[in-house]
């Protein structure tokens, strides 16, 4: 009712309408049309009061979210907000509200980061481990291909010995083949080290995958074969004790340049024909020489 007396006053006396913008409020004064009786007028004033609360609620809440991250939430923060006591405990209470967010987000954060960094650090330790465990095989075939002094010495007797018997069951048990792909003649003709190969078939086939790969002194291609296990007996307790459980092949010069000769790589699955026969002063078993290597 206030309100009401008020409006008609003004209405009646000062014959003005009420104009609010930014600045505050404006009285424009001048002769009001008949239709514009103090009951319309209040409902007039009314809708604008209401339309620029909800204005101003708006602009608070835009400037807040584009400040918040400018600094408004700081203490010593000056922005449109400070003059006013309400909009003060408006954004003190969004503030409470985001630092609380952003703090879980930060903890989040760090935790992930924190898992990233362990993560990192473990694989990094598992390739290193890897890298390591790489390097030691490389180098340990590496020593079972070279002419190491010591591998020249003969094997004891009762080593020798050993061998033998094994040699003999190996000639008895396995016939050499004929196809082919086999070489007449003396089988051995090229090898450097002829008189310490004890022939155990003229011709022998293999498969298997090339596991390291050297050129030796003695001109000789030589690689360690992984064989398929149906070529297992191939090898004998010497093979399984120097050589990693692979068989020996070795390539001698005049061989080199045919037209049934590849040499292989590691990692390469190949097919080879060539004699064979155990290194006496070493007493494994190889094919040597390999006169035929053929990619699979």
């Amino acid at each position: 009712m206030f309100y009401y007396i008020l409006l008609n006053k003004i209405y009646r006396n000062l014959r003005c309408i009420v104009i609010i913008h930014a600045h505050g409020l404006e009285l424009v004064f001048g002769k009001l049309p008949i239709l514009l009786t103090p009951y319309l007028l209040f409902i007039i004033l009314s809708t604008v009061l209401v339309t620029a609360s909800a204005s101003a609620n708006s602009v608070l809440l835009n400037i807040t979210w584009a400040q918040t991250n400018n600094g408004i939430c700081a203490d010593d923060s000056e922005s449109p907000v400070t003059s006013n006591s309400f909009l003060e405990k408006l954004r003190d209470k969004y503030c409470k509200q985001y630092l609380k967010s952003s703090e879980k987000d930060d903890k989040i954060k760090a935790q992930f980061s924190e898992h990233e960094n362990k993560k990192s650090d473990n694989l990094q330790k598992a390739e290193d481990r890897i890298q390591k465990k790489l390097q030691e095989l490389k180098d340990r075939l590496e020593k079972i291909l070279s002419d190491e002094d010591e591998e020249q010495q003969p094997l004891p007797t009762e080593e020798q010995k050993k061998v033998e018997e094994e040699d003999q069951f190996a000639i008895k048990e396995h016939k050499s083949e004929n196809d082919k792909d086999c070489r007449d003649g003396n089988v051995l003709a090229g090898a450097s080290n002829e008189e310490d190969l004890k022939v155990l078939a003229e011709c022998q086939e293999a498969v298997g995958e090339v596991v390291h790969t050297k050129k030796m002194d003695d001109g000789d291609y030589k690689f360690l074969l992984n064989v398929e296990d149906k070529y297992k007996y191939l090898l004998n307790e010497k093979n399984n004790d120097k050589t990693d459980g692979y068989l020996v092949v070795e390539i001698v010069p005049p061989d080199q340049d045919s037209k049934d000769i590849v040499l292989p790589d590691s990692g390469d699955k190949v097919h080879v024909w060539g004699a064979w026969v155990t290194d006496k002063p070493k007493g494994w078993h190889e094919i040597h020489p390999a006169w035929k290597v053929v990619k699979e």
